[in-house]
């Protein structure tokens, strides 16, 4: 079967690493259910965040994770939604915000970690039906993304063609 995005080329790397993404987010949140999983796959991270870090700051988070403030912002409304998490007042400091696991919360990260068992093996079963060491390839690509952004190698190689 002809893919149009395969046929694209390199290129598309993003498009293709986003299609991957959303399938093994799809997946996961079809399948957590099944596992006594409440919680949306994309807000786990901050579960387990908070769980091994105790309360911390939106802004914390979001640089523990490498994620946007706002993303981190939708994630926790959406975990005090289901009661997982809730928000108090910093004692050392009152104008900043806490996000806190609550009871609730950290009974979902215990279901939470039993069903990343499955995940880990199932994700590890997935990653040998590829050549060499995908996970640590691609790790090393975030790193080194990390080191020079795509924008600025998008530009060196700009000015290279020119």
């Amino acid at each position: 079967m002809h893919d149009f995005i395969h046929a694209q080329g390199p290129a598309f790397l993003a498009h293709l690493l986003r299609r991957l993404a959303d399938e093994l987010v799809d997946g996961a949140a079809a399948w957590y259910p099944e596992a006594g999983v409440d919680a949306p796959p994309r807000t786990i991270s901050t579960l387990l965040a908070l769980d091994e870090k105790g309360s911390l700051g939106v802004t914390e988070l979001a640089s523990l994770l490498h994620q946007s403030h706002p993303l981190v912002i939708t994630w926790i409304r959406e975990l005090t939604r289901l009661a997982f998490v809730s928000s108090e007042a910093d004692p050392a400091d009152g104008r900043r915000t806490l996000i806190v696991l609550t009871a609730a919360g950290r009974d979902e990260v215990a279901r939470v970690r039993a069903a990343l068992a499955t995940m880990e093996k199932a994700s590890a079963g997935l990653l040998a039906t590829g050549a060499g060491d995908l996970w640590n390839t691609l790790w090393t690509l975030e790193q080194a993304c990390r080191e020079q952004p795509f924008l600025e190698r998008l530009r060196a190689q700009a000015a290279a063609d020119a």
